[in-house]
């Protein structure tokens, strides 16, 4: 009796190979956007008034096209030991927040931001006992961000595995059968 050909598993090996990599890199993408402490963050000291920007970001929101969101780009200067960021560089808050009230400052008015040089982030904005942008805003922000790419990563590692299963179940049976005629 001829022997059934067995099907191809170039389909699931595709499929496992695509969600290994993107499983991956949203875990990775989702410890990159962990927030920082705030010990860890540098100072950024401005005195008012301060000229910014509030330029509208385009971003893929997945199966629904695209979606758009204002922020606001500072012009900020971090003082630091290291001599490679202490220069004017562009820093935003985080997507979705806003650092409420900057356009009102007095002439003179310092004021005091927490700042991720690596990221380019606004953590925390204050001026006289007045919180512009609250690190605990900004940290929530990011942590829940990172906290979805976890959940997709480890969705998709988990589909890895939903396809790698039937083939692996496959081949111990098969090494079993071969052992078992010999």
């Amino acid at each position: 009796m001829a022997e059934v050909a067995k099907p191809p598993d170039f389909w699931s090996w595709l499929g496992a190979a695509i969600s290994l990599v993107l499983g991956l890199w949203l875990l990775i993408a989702g410890w990159r956007t962990l927030p920082l402490a705030r010990g860890d963050l540098l100072v950024a000291d401005h005195v008012g008034p301060i000229s910014y920007s509030t330029p509208l970001m385009r971003v893929s929101s997945g199966r629904r096209g695209t979606t758009t969101y204002r922020t606001q780009d500072l012009w900020l200067v971090v003082l630091s030991d290291n001599p490679r960021i202490n220069y004017q560089q562009l820093y935003r808050p985080a997507r979705g927040l806003w650092v409420d009230g900057i356009d009102r400052l007095d002439p003179g008015q310092q004021v005091r931001f927490l700042v991720d040089p690596n990221h380019r982030l606004v953590y925390e904005a204050t001026s006289r006992g007045k919180t512009f942008l609250a690190y605990d805003d900004t940290a929530e922000t990011l942590t829940s961000g990172a906290h979805r790419s976890f959940l997709f990563g480890l969705a998709l590692l988990g589909s890895v595995v939903w396809h790698l299963w039937p083939m692996a179940w496959r081949y111990w049976r098969e090494r079993r059968d071969d052992n078992g005629d010999r």
